[in-house]
């Protein structure tokens, strides 16, 4: 298992914080954010957060993942910059997930370090990162334009006409919200993902790169 770093208190203040907190708290992490009303953030959160737990109480039965190939690798989740636990392909053969296990055993190695063991057993984990990549899939298939919708950010307006803008991360909130509410995690994901992020942060320039960012992907 990879050692991660110790980023100290940063631990008990991720324990203490809410859902809304730690969501906005992510959402200012996206380079398109900086500078952003921290108001708004926490409103983009709020609305990511509901929209996620309603697409998880209105999604079928079955695990997460469901309707996509699933693959494990042993490594390829530890990249420049970020942690990635899972990564949702979608290709005109058929929708893919690949869960890797290098980043699952950092997460784990995390949430260890911060006393969440108990919280974040490793089978429970990896459903929580096919839960997760399972909403991306359902976000990619037509739920993300009402996400957009709800978010209300407009990016472009043209006399009468307005353009709907994307709300970069809105997506990963929501994915972290269906999969809290679909897995059996007894602590939150965003918890564990602001935690790893912390890690990253406090690591610096290194084999990882410098740059905070942890997520379970998807890519068109």
């Amino acid at each position: 298992m990879t050692a991660p770093p110790r980023p100290g208190a940063d631990y008990d203040r991720i324990s203490a914080a809410s859902d809304e907190d730690l969501a906005a708290e992510l959402l200012a992490l996206t380079p398109t954010h900086e500078g952003r009303d921290p108001g708004q953030l926490r409103e983009w959160a709020r609305t990511a957060l509901a929209f996620g737990r309603e697409l998880a109480d209105t999604a079928g039965a079955g695990p997460g993942g469901a309707g996509a190939e699933v693959t494990d690798r042993a490594a390829g989740g530890l990249r420049p910059g970020e942690v990635l636990l899972a990564e949702y392909l979608h290709r005109a053969s058929g929708d893919r997930v690949i869960v890797y296990a290098d980043a699952l055993d950092y997460a784990r190695g995390v949430a260890e370090e911060a006393g969440w063991g108990r919280d974040y057993p490793r089978a429970a984990l990896r459903g929580a990162a096919l839960a997760h990549e399972e909403a991306h899939r359902m976000l990619h298939r037509g739920h993300g334009r009402e996400l957009r919708r709800r978010l209300g950010h407009t990016a472009l307006r043209l006399g009468p006409l307005r353009v709907r803008g994307h709300v970069a991360g809105a997506d990963e909130i929501a994915a972290h919200a269906y999969a809290a509410r679909r897995g059996a995690l007894r602590r939150s994901p965003l918890a564990l993902t602001a935690a790893i992020a912390a890690t990253l942060a406090h690591r610096g320039t290194d084999q990882y790169g410098p740059g905070p960012r942890t997520t379970s992907g998807d890519r068109p």
